[in-house]
């Protein structure tokens, strides 16, 4: 497998990686909302607002550090695609020099 090949392989794993962050990020926020309204109907008066508010601060640093992560693997991906692409170019490139 050339290196073409494999930064191209790479992005794909990457691609793939981001699409399952993404698609557990959907579930943990519908289940934050889900906990969110079992917690609220299952509590009543201050004490309900006291453990609401603390239950939603925790899932929301989740939240945020699912989202970071989320960021993270995109930029990196987007990183290596530009990579693999200039790679192949620069191959494209070389083999047209190399029959001229």
């Amino acid at each position: 497998m050339n290196q073409q090949e494999e930064a191209v392989r790479k992005s794909l794993e990457k691609q793939r990686e981001l699409e399952e962050v993404e698609r557990e990020f959907r579930q943990l926020k519908r289940q934050q909302e889900d906990l969110l309204s079992q917690v609220g109907n299952a509590w009543r008066g201050n004490h309900s607002e006291n453990k609401l508010g603390a239950i939603a601060l925790d899932l929301t640093q989740e939240q945020r550090m699912t989202q970071k992560r989320l960021y993270n693997l995109d930029d990196q991906l987007q990183a290596e695609h530009k990579q693999a692409k200039v790679d192949v170019e620069r191959a494209e490139e070389a083999k047209a020099d190399a029959t001229h």
